[in-house]
């Protein structure tokens, strides 16, 4: 007989497992449809842990969003490097282990950006750690308005991909895909 796996009062550790199992519960749901005591269950504590470390199921996800949308794997090599990374990733060929885990920030995003209290934050965030770096990279002429074009072409990807996920015709010829996404992404962010 198995002996239940003992959970230690570490309060980073417990923190920790919040986070972690939010992360996943907002990934598979929207904020409206997620509740403190699912994530409490999830990360094996009672629900007044979670409103003792964050003060509210808001401040939990706003904590989340805070981290979800930062750009500067993207970025690493330089704006150049960005459309053949971000199609990587897009098509799944990235290997993260959050990702593995359950969480993925574009889910996040698209599963909350239509809640009245989480889509602000999501906004907030988007905006400040994604497209905000992205026109600072592309530069040039017409900075925002291409950096707010990539931003949307990888969100919208990103939204089909996940509806490919979940119906009976998948993407269709995932190397044409990729190679159309990149030429898209390296017109948009080219120096002009």
């Amino acid at each position: 007989m198995q002996t239940p796996k003992k959970v230690t009062r570490d309060s980073e550790a417990s923190r920790a497992r919040i986070l972690d199992a939010a992360k996943i519960r907002f990934s598979q749901n929207s904020y409206d449809g997620v509740g403190v005591r699912e994530i409490a269950a999830d990360a094996n504590l009672d629900p007044a842990m979670v409103l003792r470390y964050f003060g509210s199921k808001e401040n939990l996800f706003r904590e989340i969003a805070s981290q979800a949308f930062e750009v500067e794997a993207l970025l690493a090599d330089g704006i150049e490097a960005l459309p053949e990374r971000a199609a990587s990733l897009l098509m799944g060929e990235v290997d993260d282990d959050a990702w593995r885990s359950g969480y993925d920030p574009l889910r996040l995003l698209l599963a909350s950006i239509g809640s009245v209290t989480a889509g602000p934050i999501l906004a907030e965030y988007l905006h400040r750690d994604f497209i905000a770096p992205l026109v600072k990279a592309i530069g040039g002429r017409e900075a925002r308005e291409r950096g707010a074009l990539v931003a949307a072409q990888i969100v919208g990807f990103a939204l089909i991909r996940v509806a490919g996920d979940s119906s009976e015709g998948a993407l269709p010829r995932r190397k044409s895909l990729k190679q159309l996404l990149v030429k898209v992404l390296e017109d948009l962010s080219r120096a002009r």
